[in-house]
C-alpha cells in the first residue's frame, strides 16, 4: 500500500514491509536509482541479516507521483508493502 508522503528538511523515510531476500533489496535500490534519488540504507527489522524484513530508506529527494507509480509496481512485482512515511 502505498500512502502520502511526509518531508522533514528535505528527507524522505520509506519503509519496505515483507522483503523476503537481497533481490527484493536491491529491486527497491533500482528502483530508486531509476527515480534519480539520493538515499541510504538505514535500517532494517529485525536485522539487516534476516528476512523478511522491513528495511528503511532515508531519501533525500523530493519524491513525486513518479515514485508511487513505481513504488506501486515493486508492490505488484515482488509483494512488497511500500510506505513513504
Amino acid at each position: 500500500m502505498i500512502l502520502g508522503s511526509l518531508t522533514v528538511m528535505g528527507e524522505t523515510m520509506l519503509r519496505v514491509d515483507n522483503v523476503k531476500n537481497e533481490e527484493d533489496l536491491e529491486a527497491v535500490r533500482d528502483a530508486l536509482d531509476e527515480l534519480g534519488a539520493d538515499y541510504e540504507h538505514v535500517d532494517s527489522e529485525p536485522d539487516e541479516d534476516s528476512f523478511p524484513q522491513a528495511a528503511y530508506f532515508q531519501v533525500q529527494s523530493d519524491l513525486s507521483e513518479d515514485a508511487d507509480n513505481l513504488l506501486a509496481r515493486l508492490s505488484e512485482e515482488y509483494g512488497l508493502d511500500a510506505e513513504i512515511l
